[in-house]
């Protein structure tokens, strides 16, 4: 994308864009910061089910095998049922595969996710963070060309009336 002047880098110096360029420039990197920040909440939300699948597994140790739970079928539909074994789960490792794990090997595996999605969302963060740096740089370069091009105009309003001369001439005998 553009980048700010003399800042080095591969990009065009945002100086050199007309104001057109610029106005699709700002808008390309909305639509770009807007799709992160789509991400970012997406992978916050699969890391905040793995913290809860972890919590889940903590809980775990206080049951026994016979121990009566209820078991969440919606949100809001919730069945009896009874643990046979508390020494072992079923993991959704993904794309509709599951294993069975030791708790600890889940607990492992939980906290890998958690932490490999902590990593990705740092970064995307750290991308929005510039994106939005670049559309500042933008809409300062727009807001400088715009005053400019209102000076320009105003100067050129009064140069083309010419230099008033207070007052009506009238002759005088």
């Amino acid at each position: 994308m553009a980048e700010s002047s003399g800042s080095g880098g591969g990009g065009v110096p945002i100086s050199a864009l007309s104001l057109e360029q610029l106005g699709r420039a700002k808008e390309s990197l909305e639509q770009e910061t807007q799709h992160l920040v789509s991400s970012l909440q997406t992978l916050n939300g699969v890391r905040e089910r793995f913290l809860e699948s972890r919590r889940c597994l903590e809980a775990l140790a206080g049951y026994r095998a016979g121990d009566r739970v209820l078991v969440p079928l919606t949100s809001s539909l919730y069945v009896e049922g009874e643990f046979t074994d508390t020494s072992e789960v079923i993991v959704d490792v993904g794309t509709g595969y599951f294993i069975r794990q030791g708790v600890g090997a889940a607990e492992k595996f939980m906290d890998r996710k958690v932490a490999f999605l902590a990593e990705n969302l740092q970064r995307i963060q750290e991308v929005v963070n510039v994106k939005k740096r670049q559309q500042e740089a933008l809409l300062a370069e727009m807001h400088k060309r715009i005053l400019s091009q209102q000076q320009q105009q105003q100067q050129q309003g009064q140069s083309s009336q010419g230099p008033s001369r207070g007052g009506s001439a009238s002759s005088s005998s």
